[in-house]
């Protein structure tokens, strides 16, 4: 049976929250354990001190959400709206191994993850358009399949990463770090064109 409500201090394990509000909601010091959530609303929610480890969020609106000192650990969002979420402003730094976030079918545009290391990172068939990956360490991460227009790289440690059919990916390679890194034939082109090679 799917829960309806979600308030401060509670602390839950593999339950569903099926359509719950949460609109310019505060909800503090709330955990979650391999709950998923379907159809919900958490725009402009702000969770402060929140842990979510091993969720899934599916077809939810989360944008502007605000996750201020709150944890999120092998968590999976498909179909979500995501935009204008500041991922910095989470807690990253007291999680013990750090376990890929998984973005599919996502809207993720105006997201920050400037300086965070998210290795592993899944985002395969989202629009993160104008996000900011800067200073990030995103090695072995999955970009397949998405529209990156108008994101911003510098200095982002993208080794091994999987850019495969991914689309607007505007990377200085003299700028970041691709060693290893896998990208369709058009792509590459594009990366060589913006340093200014020409190709006959």
């Amino acid at each position: 049976m799917a829960l309806q409500c979600i308030t401060d201090k509670m602390d839950v394990f593999a339950e569903n929250f099926t359509g719950v509000n949460l609109h310019k909601q505060k909800i503090t010091k709330a955990e979650f354990d391999d709950c998923t959530f379907v159809s919900c609303d958490f725009s402009q929610t702000f969770f402060s001190s929140c842990r979510f480890i091993g969720c899934c969020f599916e077809n939810c609106n989360l944008s502007l959400m605000k996750l201020t000192d709150t944890k999120m650990n092998a968590v999976q969002f498909s179909s979500c709206k995501m935009i204008g979420i500041d991922w910095t402003m989470a807690n990253w730094e007291s999680l013990l191994s750090i376990e890929p976030l998984q973005f599919r079918e996502c809207l993720l545009g105006d997201s920050n993850f400037f300086g965070l290391t998210l290795n592993g990172l899944v985002m395969s068939e989202c629009r993160i358009t104008e996000a900011d990956f800067r200073s990030a360490k995103l090695e072995k991460s999955d970009f397949r399949g998405s529209d990156l227009k108008g994101s911003l790289f510098g200095n982002t440690h993208l080794e091994y990463a999987n850019f495969t059919d991914a689309s607007n990916t505007m990377i200085d390679l003299r700028t970041n770090h691709l060693k290893g890194a896998i990208f369709s034939r058009y792509e590459a082109l594009q990366l060589l064109e913006l340093m200014g090679i020409v190709l006959v």
